[in-house]
């Protein structure tokens, strides 16, 4: 099993930039996980998977939605949706931002990695498929399951439980559990990684899933304690 991912070029010259500026943050407490693993991340509007990409010390592959992997489809997320919906801005303002940064994002995220995330049903068997593949081949994942994901509260509260899918495909090609680590950014500045949740030999999987959801929200909420924010 090949155990070495490397992101690409533009992606390990922007962790080489941006790890100075960020030198204030603590990464005492985070901890490069047993690979494979999956990389459970409190989105926090955006806060948790950035600081995470840049300053986690391992090379984990982001789970994005897809429309932020085209430039078109990019383009029309931050015009019509971000920037002019989501933050009210007017077309003079938000046409060139959104221009420039479908330019940018999908460039970047490919670099990093990204496997694509749909909504549909199918598609969403495309990801799996590509999911499974990359832990077989000994590289781990970064997702953030929030329901709530533009919410900036410490506190994880409902997440989606359809990552946890996961498991099931790849116990079925490895025949071992797979490891879901949790990771919390906080507005102190500092990067914890909590010990892996994992699936058990005891029950199905359908009866181990929502007490695995909950392990997480519950470890990801002890992370944010020992932050002293919550």
């Amino acid at each position: 099993m090949n155990k070495s991912f490397f992101y690409g070029r533009l992606a390990r010259f922007l962790r080489a930039v941006v790890r100075p500026c960020l030198c204030q943050w603590d990464v005492s407490g985070a901890h490069r996980a047993e690979a494979p693993a999956v990389y459970v991340v409190h989105h926090r509007n955006l806060s948790g998977p950035v600081h995470t990409l840049a300053l986690l010390p391992d090379m984990p592959r982001p789970w994005v939605l897809h429309l932020f992997l085209k430039r078109k489809e990019c383009f029309e997320q931050y015009y019509g949706f971000t920037f002019r919906t989501r933050f009210g801005w007017p077309r003079l303002l938000a046409w060139p931002a959104a221009a420039a940064l479908s330019c940018v994002v999908p460039a970047v995220l490919r670099s990093f990695g990204a496997i694509a995330v749909y909504r549909g049903l199918r598609e969403t068997r495309s990801t799996m498929n590509e999911t499974v593949a990359a832990l077989m081949r000994g590289e781990s994942i970064l997702l953030c399951p929030d329901v709530d994901y533009a919410s900036s509260d410490a506190a994880t509260g409902e997440i989606y439980r359809g990552f946890l899918q996961l498991e099931k495909l790849y116990r079925e090609k490895a025949g071992g559990h797979l490891r879901f680590v949790p990771v919390f950014c906080s507005r102190s500045k500092r990067i914890l990684t909590g010990e892996p949740v994992c699936f058990t030999d005891t029950g199905t999987f359908r009866t181990q899933r929502s007490a695995v959801a909950r392990q997480l929200i519950e470890r990801l909420n002890a992370l944010a304690a020992e932050c002293g924010e919550i």
